[in-house]
């Protein structure tokens, strides 16, 4: 038999150029060709990834420096430690604003309030010393109704057929004594201010060559409204003729005359008609300065009130802040320590 054509042993598969779409081959049962990395790339949209995340840009690696790091650390340090200082500040005490920095809008309103709170208090002042002499202006009109009272007693009884001249002498005498008490009155001062005095408080009223002092000073009890406590010596000795009556009733007893001892007694009367009627107005100013100073009590308290929500301090508030910051500030420190300790191993690693 004849010898064919010898026939290569198979040996493994190699490509024979490089693999095309056109030359590429079925291997190993894959239904789909094959394709290079080449060709992917091409086929890839331009500059995606596999998870279609845009390619990482090549520079220089970007690090915080450690300078920065211990100074962002620091102040967070003194931040807390200034909250830390505020609050026990405010816990000592017990204002939540103590200077303009703390709360700008509250401080301005708690100097308004503090200067409303500043001048009632002045016209509370001014009330008390209206009160004062108020006061003893009603005590003296009540001591002169009773020597008016008293004259008038004398005057009665001396006014009859069983008196006598020396009976009315003696009684002329009871009323000069009468006269220099009501003078003692007139003259009387609180402190060193003559009470009935008029406009010249350091002058007694009494004895005068001249007319008796008029006017009176008024006191301010609130933001335009003024009160005169007192009344001047013409008006409750001159104008009342208490005065002038018990003088009539002395000069009629010690001439022993009967018609003009009765006509003492008539004007004593009147005079203390008079005199009621300053006892009424005196009243009505005591009145006055009782419900001015009600006011000024409820008005006083309402300012403390409103003072207090803006100054005071809510001490649960602020012990809880201080419990905050205080964590806040222990952790601070910890981090910082661990920042503080890093050297070069620690940046290798």
């Amino acid at each position: 038999m004849s010898e064919g054509p010898t026939v290569p042993t198979p040996g493994p598969w190699r490509p024979v150029g490089p693999l095309t779409h056109s030359t590429r081959t079925v291997a190993k049962g894959l239904s789909r060709p094959v394709e290079t990395l080449g060709e992917a790339r091409d086929r890839s949209p331009q500059g995606a990834t596999p998870a279609g995340r845009p390619p990482l840009s090549e520079g220089p690696a970007v690090r915080i420096p450690t300078i920065n790091l211990q100074r962002t650390s620091l102040e967070g340090i003194q931040s807390n430690l200034r909250a830390m200082d505020s609050a026990i500040r405010q816990l000592t005490s017990g204002n939540r604003v103590e200077v303009p920095s703390d709360d700008p809008a509250a401080s301005r309103s708690i100097i308004r309030t503090n200067s409303v709170l500043e001048e009632n208090q002045q016209y509370s002042r001014n009330i008390s010393r209206a009160r004062s002499l108020n006061t003893l202006q009603e005590s003296v009109l009540d001591q002169v109704d009773e020597l008016l009272v008293r004259g008038r007693e004398l005057a009665i009884g001396q006014a009859g057929s069983t008196a006598t001249e020396q009976t009315r002498l003696a009684a002329a005498s009871e009323v000069r004594g009468l006269m220099e008490s009501m003078t003692d009155l007139a003259n009387t001062r609180l402190g060193s201010r003559y009470i009935f005095a008029g406009l010249d408080s350091g002058t007694p009223p009494l004895p005068s060559d001249g007319p008796l002092p008029t006017g009176s000073t008024p006191i301010e009890i609130g933001p335009g409204r003024t009160v005169a406590p007192t009344e001047s010596a013409s008006r409750i000795f001159g104008d009342t003729g208490a005065l002038a009556a018990l003088e009539e009733l002395a000069e009629a007893l010690e001439t022993n005359n009967p018609t003009a001892i009765q006509q003492a007694s008539y004007d004593l009367r009147e005079s203390q008609t008079e005199l009621q009627v300053l006892v009424a107005e005196t009243g009505n100013i005591t009145n006055r300065l009782e419900a001015a100073g009600s006011r000024l009590e409820i008005l006083e308290a309402n300012l403390v009130e409103y003072r207090s929500d803006l100054r005071d301090v809510n001490f649960e508030e602020v012990v809880s802040e201080l419990a905050a910051r205080e964590t806040a500030y222990q952790a601070a420190l910890l981090a910082t320590s661990r920042i503080l300790s890093q050297n070069l191993t620690d940046f290798l690693r």
